[in-house]
């Protein structure tokens, strides 16, 4: 259970500065950096400034891209994106958001904001949340039987009619 709740714990204790500083800017008053402030402007633009956000998930990748022509260097490419579910001030509902920093190895830096469908959200967190009700399901059961035996108790009633033939 572990491999589904830990990341998304873990962001939560220790958040990505850049994409806190993003989501502030979204808000009316923080400032974005200028890699994040056309961004920024274009959702803000569009939606509003942000009321108010809850993380609701957390997502990260790196990936090697290899150059074939030239020098065979490759250049590694990390993606950082926490998932939120957003009020903003022109939408009458809340939506989910992604907001994901996209960084190379030099150091250079570029941000998305999307919107995420809800239903690929509650497909992605059903799986986790079954699974966790499914091994508690399973623990209470294993307790409550180990429970039983170690008072002496058994859940099997031998048959002590007296037609029994040995």
């Amino acid at each position: 259970m572990g491999v589904f709740f830990l990341p998304v714990l873990y962001s939560l204790l220790f958040p990505n500065a850049d994409i806190e500083q993003v989501v502030a800017a979204l808000k009316d008053g923080g400032i974005a950096s200028m890699d994040a402030d056309t961004v920024v402007e274009q959702a803000k633009a569009a939606l509003g400034p942000l009321t108010k956000a809850i993380q609701v998930g957390w997502g990260y990748d790196a990936r090697k891209q290899y150059h074939l022509a030239g020098s065979h260097e490759h250049t590694t490419i990390t993606t950082t994106s926490y998932i939120y579910l957003a009020w903003f001030e022109k939408l009458p509902k809340p939506v989910v958001i992604e907001v994901a920093l996209y960084e190379n190895d030099a150091g250079q830096k570029a941000y998305r904001i999307s919107q995420v469908s809800g239903i690929l959200l509650a497909r992605q967190l059903a799986i986790p949340l079954l699974l966790f009700a499914v091994s508690v399901f399973l623990m209470f059961r294993k307790s409550k039987a180990l429970k039983g035996y170690q008072d002496g108790r058994s859940h099997i009633k031998p048959n002590l009619s007296p037609n029994l033939r040995i």
